[in-house]
């Protein structure tokens, strides 16, 4: 019974202690559930302040009124540009290089020297050469006076001659002093004869001499080899004391101006395509550096395998940056309209096929359809839908509806903004 009666009493203190324990976990419970609710009902409070406090659906924009002006139509393509000419400088005679007068790079005018050959036994030749001939005039002017001076002896004795005859027929001189005087002169026109053929000889020998000289006068001022026209030294083949051959390339020259640009279009571009007309390139590696040009020529033949045209661009007035081989971007000038409504090409946007702009109309952005025209140099002719000074939406837009409300900013402002209102 004792027993019976403690464990009666231990139950009753255990289900105690559990009742307490029960109530304070039902307690804490209760207590964060309330505390829960009043947060919610502080923060459901708070956001009505917040957000009138906050962004109230205005969007930041950046406006540009569209102006009046020319705008012209492009034909695109790209190139490499290529010198007037560029040769290989060849030697014309053999000889061994004494001196190397200009580097790459160097600008050199048509004419001058770019290096010289050993001209020793070209000299020589040319001073023996000169020696003969001297000889050869001396026996020349020997000959022509013996031919002179037989000349007259002929004269002299042919008036004798007939002086004689006429005294022979007068029975006043033998027919043997006669005879005598027509074989003297016939000896003195053998003389005659023979001192005019070696006249002849001599002056042959004279002329055979000078053109010797000439030659070796020719190929004296070949050892100095010559730029053919004016332009850069773009490589130097030859070293001092290098043995050359006869025809053997030892610089390489261009002429830089005018340069070219060969650009190839498709056969229906390039009817539009005329000669003369005006052109603008532009570096591949920094399109902000541009020359202008214009149309030089158009091949007659369409290329079989490509389809395309070759149009020859001639540029005028590059700078220093545009150099043969450079990497360039050529647009020809087709057509040119004048005084078009224009607006900055970021205006526009597309959606669905149709291109739209907005347009601020008080404090809210109205959408509107446009139909655009060219297109050059960040700018966009409207053919539809704009009228000069209607201000229009360049930056910002991307977050306008129909009827948006809009807060004007300027520059970066505009963009800045924009960028925290999508995020």
């Amino acid at each position: 019974m004792n027993i019976f009666k403690r464990m009666s009493v231990r139950t009753k203190v255990y289900g105690f202690l559990g009742l307490i324990i029960i109530l304070a976990t039902g307690g804490y419970f209760l207590n964060q559930r309330l505390n829960s609710g009043g947060s919610s009902q502080a923060n459901t409070k708070a956001g009505p302040a917040d957000k009138k406090s906050g962004d109230d659906g205005v969007v930041p924009v950046e406006l540009v009124a569209a102006t009046q002006g020319p705008i012209s139509a492009y034909l695109t393509g790209t190139a490499n540009l290529r010198a007037l000419r560029e040769v290989d400088v060849a030697t014309q005679t053999d000889g061994i290089v004494q001196r190397v007068l200009v580097e790459e790079g160097d600008y050199v005018k048509e004419g001058q020297v770019l290096c010289v050959l050993d001209d020793t036994q070209l000299r020589i030749r040319l001073q023996s050469a000169e020696q003969r001939l001297a000889q050869a005039k001396l026996q020349l002017e020997k000959s022509r006076i013996r031919q002179d001076k037989a000349a007259a002896q002929i004269k002299n004795t042919q008036d004798e001659l007939t002086r004689y005859q006429k005294l022979y027929d007068q029975k006043l001189v033998s027919e043997r002093e006669v005879a005598q005087l027509r074989y003297r002169l016939d000896e003195l026109e053998h003389d005659e004869r023979v001192s005019s053929s070696e006249a002849r000889e001599l002056t042959h020998r004279v002329d055979e001499l000078d053109s010797e000289i000439e030659q070796v006068t020719l190929e004296l001022s070949r050892t100095h080899i010559k730029a053919p026209f004016s332009g850069f030294i773009i490589q130097r083949m030859v070293e001092l004391g290098r043995a050359v051959r006869n025809l053997e390339p030892v610089f390489k020259l261009g002429d830089f101006s005018p340069l070219y640009a060969d650009v190839h279009l498709s056969e229906r571009e390039a009817r539009q395509v005329q000669q003369g007309q005006p052109a603008t390139v532009s570096l591949g590696v920094d399109e902000s550096i541009k020359a202008t040009g214009r149309v030089a020529r158009i091949n007659p033949v369409v290329d079989q395998a490509t389809g395309t045209v070759k149009v020859t661009v001639e540029l005028s007035r590059v700078g220093a940056a545009f150099k043969p081989g450079a990497f360039v971007r050529v647009g020809i000038q087709t057509d040119t309209r004048a005084n078009v409504v224009l607006i900055p090409k970021r205006a526009v946007m597309e959606q669905d096929g149709e291109k739209y702009v907005f347009v601020a109309s008080g404090e809210t952005a109205k959408r509107t359809k446009v139909s655009l025209g060219y297109e050059t140099d960040g700018k966009v002719e409207i053919r539809q839908g704009l009228s000069v000074g209607q201000q229009v939406v360049v930056a910002g837009q991307g977050a306008l509806k129909e009827g948006s409300k809009i807060k004007v900013v300027q520059g970066r402002a505009a963009n800045d903004s924009n960028m925290r209102a999508a995020l």
